[in-house]
């Protein structure tokens, strides 16, 4: 089955994060953007919906991943999961993105807590890194 990646941010971070994207893999058919609040004359709470609810779950995986987990758009998002076959992911990030790309559409049902645990590896104190001065640590 085909997935769908939804990328639903506050302002336009879910369109800065698919450039950077694209810079890597081009573009991406499948992904779909949604920034949120940043068009007064928008309900975004009926775009959001929307999405959830004229999804087609028959030919495509839907994974939605939000900004900040219990942010207005995660919580949006949450009221649905009871009622729709949808994976939502809080926490969006670079490594996160590129990790669901890559996986392949038959494997991602069963990746995507690994995905999840290795995209949150990815967030460090780089400071912690370095030993002695200006040599790094060989254990990152």
């Amino acid at each position: 089955m085909k997935k769908k990646i939804v990328l639903a941010t506050h302002g336009n971070f879910a369109d800065g994060i698919y450039h950077s994207l694209e810079m890597v893999f081009g573009h991406q058919e499948n992904i779909e953007r949604i920034c949120a609040y940043v068009d007064s004359s928008k309900d975004y709470q009926e775009v959001m919906k929307n999405c959830v609810k004229s999804h087609d779950y028959e030919k495509e995986n839907l994974i939605v991943v939000t900004d900040v987990l219990g942010g207005s758009v995660n919580n949006e998002f949450m009221q649905y999961i009871m009622d729709y076959p949808f994976t939502l992911i809080s926490g969006l990030n670079l490594p996160l993105l590129l990790e669901l790309v890559m996986c392949s559409e038959e494997a991602v049902d069963e990746s995507l807590r690994a995905i999840v645990k290795n995209a949150g590896s990815s967030i460090t104190i780089c400071n912690d890194l370095v030993v002695c001065g200006n040599h790094m640590d060989n254990n990152f």
